[in-house]
């Protein structure tokens, strides 16, 4: 018995695996899109050339260090004795090598700006990475619901199918019997034909919203069912602080800042200062302990160019008003977004209350189509008045899908505007 009863548990434990496994779950295909899409593979280089660009820009910092060794000999040496004789002789192997250190500085130093403006753009590489993953999730997400929104359609629609068979059927007997005429016969049989292209174009529309999902995937289609999503969509009242966006324009300004002091540098004299340090041999080029020649050098130099002020003056001049226009640009687009946020949230609002009632709508019209059947079958009611009665219960039920859905997307649109993650994960 026991061992019955385990076999028992087994079996429905492996049959729950297998109707789990049968279906799509919205995480699992947005984590397929995560690691498969070509813009986040895009983002991830820009990233990752981001990270390389600030090192490089570290690296001049350093100081220029040069190693050289040099070995040589002269043939066939020539010179001329105290008697007048010409002697000829190779000379030895000569050997020699050399150290050089050397740094400068200039008062407008490339070197810093460099370094800040690769600071700026690595954040704003991350704030891009960042964006681009959400704005993929939530590609996902509302492609995802529009797989459920017509997976839901067609069964709405295979249901009303299935009606207008019963239906259809009921009045071939009742005319056999002489209680209905053949002009209702007719009608619904172009009802019935109705119902059928309905279905095939809600097929349709499901099999093309499947095909564009797993396109953008790059991964072939099981023919899964996709599994309704547990999403919170409660109402809250948010405040627009910032966005990743606004964040990137914030740093593009910060770095246009940077330049705009650049500009205003180089109305000053150009000042640099070095030091080089160098140390040779000539006698044995390993021997690198042994060396005893050796350099030090101090240098400070100032320039001036008289008529480079004029390009440097239009320099000025350009930079300030990017600037300004710039200043603009960001106070602009931290209204539209505070714009965009209250829009969002009202439509949040409309779309909740608007849920509600076409709940209320759809439970009202399954009870007319109800009602309607039973007085059609009594014949209190003729054939117009029922498919009235059909037509509202079917738009009820849509309606109600689209409002469902549609409270889903909004809700998280309002994530993503204010870069928050979606579905609380991404």
């Amino acid at each position: 018995m026991k061992k019955i009863l385990l076999i028992s548990i087994i079996t429905l434990l492996l049959l729950g695996a297998n109707l789990f496994a049968e279906r799509y779950t919205l995480d699992q295909l947005i984590e397929i899109g995560l690691s498969k899409s070509y813009d986040i593979q895009k983002a991830k280089v820009n990233d990752q050339n981001s990270v390389s660009s600030f090192r490089s820009s570290l690296y001049g910092l350093l100081p220029s260090v040069n190693l050289g060794i040099d070995k040589g000999r002269s043939y066939s040496t020539v010179f001329v004795d105290s008697l007048g004789n010409h002697i000829t002789y190779d000379t030895d192997w000569i050997e020699s090598g050399s150290i050089s250190i050397s740094k400068a500085f200039s008062l407008n130093e490339p070197s810093y700006y460099n370094i800040r403006n690769s600071i700026y753009s690595m954040d704003n590489s991350n704030l891009s990475f960042e964006d681009t993953r959400k704005k993929i999730a939530f590609f996902i997400f509302s492609s995802y619901l529009n797989v459920l929104k017509a997976q839901e359609t067609l069964a709405i629609q295979q249901k009303n199918l299935e009606l207008q068979h019963k239906i259809h059927q009921q009045i071939q007997v009742q005319f056999d019997a002489g209680d209905k005429s053949l002009l209702e016969l007719k009608q619904s049989q172009v009802s019935l034909i109705d119902y059928e292209i309905a279905v095939n174009e809600a097929s349709n529309n499901l099999a093309k919203t499947r095909r564009d999902l797993f396109s953008y995937l790059n991964s072939k289609d099981s023919g899964n069912e996709f599994l309704e999503p547990d999403i919170d969509v409660a109402l809250k009242e948010e405040k627009f602080t910032d966005n990743n966006a606004l964040k990137q324009k914030l740093n593009n300004l910060k770095i246009n800042k940077l330049n705009h002091f650049r500009t205003i540098m180089d109305f000053l004299p150009t000042l640099s200062i070095g030091y080089t340090a160098a140390h040779s041999d000539i006698d044995d080029a390993y021997a690198f302990s042994d060396y005893y020649r050796s350099s030090n050098t101090l240098s400070l130099s100032a320039s001036w160019n008289i008529f480079n002020l004029l390009d440097n003056y239009e320099s000025y001049t350009r930079s300030k008003r990017n600037l300004k226009l710039q200043k603009l640009d960001l106070n602009i687009s931290e209204r539209n977004y505070e714009i965009q946020l209250e829009n969002l949230q009202k439509d949040l609002q409309t779309s909740s209350r608007s849920y509600e009632l076409y709940t209320e709508k759809l439970t009202l019209a399954e009870e007319n189509l109800k009602m309607a059947q039973e007085q059609f079958k009594l014949g209190m009611i003729s054939l117009l008045d029922l498919d009235r009665s059909k037509i509202d219960f079917q738009n009820a039920q849509l309606s109600h899908i689209n409002s469902h859905y549609n409270l889903m997307k909004k809700h998280e649109e309002i994530n993503l505007l204010l870069s928050k993650p979606i579905l609380g994960k991404w």
